[in-house]
């Protein structure tokens, strides 16, 4: 099965999710603000106050949880006094994490020294969960999980085929695995920043076996579904791979069960192709699926932590918009490239690009 038709093609050589970094001038001749790229635009429409005139509604407060004035605001300030700026802030919203907001002010003069303006740097910035007590969290749920899958199997054998409890039953053994799915996802999704800093544990390994086992264990999804699920992994055959074989398990095993969950129906393939780079030969690993795919604006937020696009929403598929996040933070730690190519209502194509100098021949 050849990759979809591509609205958009990322090469991600991921970064793990990090603060919103805008820029901004401030003419203090003509007193105008001018955005310098997109994201300081944004945090301003998002309510993040810049000048006077945006405080009043925005209720910024310092670390301490005293109110900010208008004097204080770092573009003003620097305006005012002429000098750099650099404080820190804090912006509760009501739906949502409380921002931590951090600016950097300077104020920038003519060949005469006389003021022009002020260049700001505004990062946003959200507070970090304990994520030991999370991960303890995802994994203590899964146990009562568990336990209520085997307990309705139990009842389940004891009633009756024409009994209106076995369709009830049903759709509560259902209910359950899909809380557990969520929270296996969560767990996943705690492992990285839990074991921040522990290095990566490169070995060499035979690669084409690894790749079969990661399919065999999506065998059953897959069936309980009616999808075909293939893997052409002949390019793999007679190569070993160096690289952290753990991580690199949880990111393919993450794209194949994402691939299963989403298509509903037609076939999921894993597929290795080699290609021509720049700087040699690359392996290309592919996971390509007939699925419900993803729209171009959405393919901007995919990797994003709990972000789901409208396969996910439309569909009973109990995913928590966690399984691509991993895969960024993964693919980012093995300083792995990913592409990207899908199409709305067509299907995607995810590729994990192996350069040769990690492999050699067995």
């Amino acid at each position: 099965m050849s990759s979809p038709p591509s609205t958009r093609k990322a090469t991600l050589p991921a970064t793990s999710t990090g603060p919103r970094v805008g820029q901004v001038y401030l003419d203090v001749q003509r007193r105008e603000l001018h955005f310098l790229n997109a994201t300081a635009q944004q945090l301003h429409n998002d309510g993040l106050p810049f000048l006077s005139a945006d405080l009043e509604p925005a209720r910024l407060q310092h670390p301490d949880g005293s109110p900010v004035v208008a004097a204080e605001l770092p573009l003003v300030a620097s305006w005012q006094e002429q000098r750099p700026v650099e404080i820190a802030f804090i912006l509760p919203r009501p739906l949502s994490s409380t921002w931590h907001i951090t600016w950097y002010t300077a104020p920038v003069r003519d060949t005469n020294g006389q003021l022009t303006g002020v260049l700001g740097t505004v990062l946003c910035s959200f507070p970090e969960p304990d994520w030991q007590e999370m991960a303890g969290l995802a994994h203590d749920l899964r146990t009562p999980l568990n336990a209520i899958g085997l307990q309705v199997a139990v009842l389940e054998r004891h009633v009756p085929q024409d009994s209106p409890l076995r369709q009830t039953f049903q759709h509560l053994r259902t209910s359950a695995e899909r809380a557990l799915h969520v929270g296996m996802d969560l767990l996943e999704w705690c492992r990285g920043p839990a074991s921040r800093g522990r290095r990566t544990e490169r070995t060499w390994f035979t690669l084409e076996p690894f790749l079969i086992g990661l399919v065999q264990e999506q065998i059953g999804a897959a069936e309980k579904k009616g999808l075909v699920l293939a893997a052409e992994l002949d390019n793999t055959r007679g190569w070993e791979l160096s690289t952290d074989r753990v991580r690199l398990g949880r990111l393919l095993s993450n794209l194949l069960v994402n691939a299963v969950r989403y298509t509903p129906r037609g076939r999921v393939e894993f597929t290795s192709q080699w290609r021509e780079g720049n700087a040699g030969r690359i392996l290309a690993l592919g996971v390509v699926d007939t699925g419900a795919g993803i729209s171009p604006e959405e393919q901007e937020s995919i990797f994003e932590p709990f972000a789901q696009g409208r396969a996910g929403k439309d569909s009973d598929s109990g995913g928590s918009g966690l399984g691509l996040s991993v895969v960024e933070r993964l693919a980012s730690e093995l300083c792995l490239e990913l592409e990207v190519f899908s199409q709305y209502g067509r299907g995607s194509a995810f590729h994990l690009l192996l350069p040769e100098k990690l492999l050699r021949p067995v």
